[in-house]
């Protein structure tokens, strides 16, 4: 059991008596099991939001997979307003592809928030256009409308706007801004999945939602890109029937390798894991980012279309609605709450919330990830990347892309995520001047 118990504890009192259960277990650091020579138990900083039922039935889809138009017509229909929903590879290659549509000349122009994943303004680059970035407040994640307005100029086409973390921004000053100068609207929601119900906002040009490896209701792969104007989409569907079809036996590795992630994810396995990767002197972040990326890098891996037993799965999960979002709400409140309010932890405040990544801010993020993973939390770094730009300063994005992540995950312990807050009110209370 916890000792010393801090602020935080009342927040358990509260959950149990709204019926949000706790498990009667001792915390997993305090299990007689572990000798003083076994490897500590550890909690991954992120799992895949994965069932067996549902691993099991992507394997099933492998084995024999629809008809490819039926599975892709399956998750379009269950997107609302099915109409404007394109299902694709992932979000870089729906991006990809939406470029390739629009033809925008060489030379043009698209403006980044400052923070998102380095794959997004690669592909723009790779498409001849000119990446502006504009700084997001290191805080709340979002950017601010009168920088957006010093950016745009005469060969503006487009500004993309990410949902980070989980939290949903308003976007809608925003899109009142380009509307007035005429430029597109893409929203990268990627991050911030809250079940079909959330389409993006209504007057976006185009909205992006992940189903990647590490998301929330992940499919292992795909995304939905949703398309408001009906001529644009259907551009778009004619070039993706052009593309080949993603090789099932490579969905087939991911489905396996997802079965084998899931069983390292035990903190047992995980914590022993981990402690031979550290023997050996081993780059754990990097290999954990590598067995979980979405897409490899390059132009081929993005022009392919999901692979019928990918849609199956997609479907599957689609069709959960808003479950997968609404498990994660308690214990990730739970989690906010016992950060003490000295933490610096953007989106705190942010509603609604999908709770998807826990980021903290501090002086030293290697000490403090040190500091935790001896706790047994293997808190890690993130993959997101502050954009450059010429003459521009993105100091919020550089702060946030440096984040450390900490392990979240709804199926752990209230006791253990209260353990988790606590840990890292402590050592944020020592680490800052």
């Amino acid at each position: 059991m916890l000792t010393e118990r801090g602020p935080a504890q009342a927040c358990v009192a509260r959950l149990r008596c709204a019926g949000f259960g706790v498990r009667a277990a001792a915390p997993w650091h305090d299990r007689a099991v572990f000798t003083s020579g076994s490897p500590r138990p550890m909690w991954p900083c992120k799992q895949l939001d994965l069932s067996w039922r549902d691993w099991r039935f992507a394997l099933g889809c492998c084995l024999a997979p629809s008809p490819w138009e039926e599975a892709a017509e399956g998750v379009e229909r269950l997107w609302p307003s099915g109409q404007g929903a394109l299902a694709c590879l992932n979000v870089r290659s729906a991006f990809d592809l939406y470029l390739r549509v629009r033809r925008w000349p060489p030379g043009d122009e698209i403006v980044f928030s400052a923070l998102t994943v380095p794959d997004m303004p690669a592909i723009a680059r790779r498409h001849g256009l000119r990446v502006v970035p504009i700084d997001v407040d290191a805080e709340t994640g979002a950017w601010r409308a009168d920088d957006l307005e010093r950016v745009i100029g005469p060969k503006t086409r487009a500004v993309v706007l990410t949902h980070p973390f989980g939290a949903r921004l308003d976007v809608g000053p925003a899109i009142a801004l380009a509307r007035a100068h005429g430029i597109v609207v893409i929203e990268d929601c990627a991050q911030a999945y809250r079940g079909p119900g959330w389409t993006g906002h209504p007057d976006a040009d185009l909205a992006l939602f992940s189903f990647g490896p590490m998301k929330t209701a992940t499919a292992l792969g795909g995304a939905v890109a949703h398309v408001r104007d009906p001529e644009t989409r259907e551009r778009m569907h004619r070039q993706r029937a052009r593309e080949p079809v993603q090789p099932t036996a490579a969905f087939l590795r991911r489905v396996l390798l997802a079965g084998a992630l899931k069983c390292a994810g035990n903190p047992r396995i995980y914590g022993a894991l981990t402690a031979v990767l550290d023997a050996v002197g081993a780059d754990r972040e990097h290999w954990i980012h590598r067995l979980t990326r979405n897409t490899r890098p390059g132009t081929a891996s993005l022009r392919l279309r999901p692979c019928a037993a990918l849609l199956g799965l997609l479907e599957r999960r689609l069709s959960e609605g808003d479950a997968p979002v609404t498990r994660r709400t308690a214990p990730g409140r739970a989690l906010f709450e016992a950060l003490g309010p000295g933490v610096c932890l953007p989106t705190r405040d942010a509603e609604p919330h999908a709770y998807w990544i826990v980021p903290v801010l501090v002086p030293d993020p290697e000490a403090c990830k040190q500091v935790l993973r001896r706790a047994g939390f293997d808190a890690m770094s993130g993959r997101l990347c502050a954009v450059s730009g010429e003459g521009v300063d993105v100091l919020g994005a550089r702060r946030l892309a440096n984040a450390v992540h900490l392990p979240f995950d709804p199926d752990m312990p209230l006791d253990e995520l209260v353990r988790l807050g606590e840990s890292m009110t402590r050592y944020d209370a020592r680490a800052r001047p």
